[in-house]
């Protein structure tokens, strides 16, 4: 703004956060993947101490040549930890709501996005000139961001 004042742009704010609700889910998928069933089956820490059971687990749990068993262990916790455990709450609860509802952000980008417009984009990329309809949205985003260039006609 002249005055110096910035303002965000309303629909990419919204695309933003919306996507801040959905990419930890699929980090956390992701690293569950990669650990494999570990992640959830592994042994306790106790099990791991124990005189008899230690040695055996630490045997046949044994991945990539030099790569500690108990290395593992610890990052296996971590990513329980941060994707099924404690950690998960404040992680991915935080990361779902913690910039609005997800079904807000879905609602402002529909009511922004402006189909009828995007329609006509398409519609004239496609060669058709006989079907172009004068789109009527409550968003001004183009008008907007593109002053003075009409999309479609």
């Amino acid at each position: 703004m002249k005055s110096g004042v910035y303002l965000n742009e309303d629909m990419l704010a919204q695309v933003c956060k919306h996507n801040v609700t959905r990419f930890p889910y699929e980090i956390s998928r992701l690293a569950q993947d990669i650990a494999g069933g570990l992640v959830v089956t592994l042994p306790s820490e106790k099990d791991f101490r124990h005189p008899v059971a230690g040695p055996l687990l630490k045997r046949f749990l044994v991945g990539r040549k030099g790569v500690d068993v108990e290395n593992r262990m610890r990052i296996l916790r971590l990513i329980e930890n941060m994707t099924l455990g404690r950690n998960s709450v404040g992680y991915l609860t935080e990361s779902m709501h913690g910039a609005g509802s997800p079904q807000a952000q879905r609602i402002q980008i529909q009511r922004q996005m402006q189909i009828g417009y995007k329609k006509n984009l398409a519609k004239k990329l496609a060669g058709i000139t006989n079907d172009i309809e004068e789109p009527s949205e409550p968003s001004d985003y183009f008008n907007t961001n593109f002053p003075n260039q009409r999309f479609y006609s």
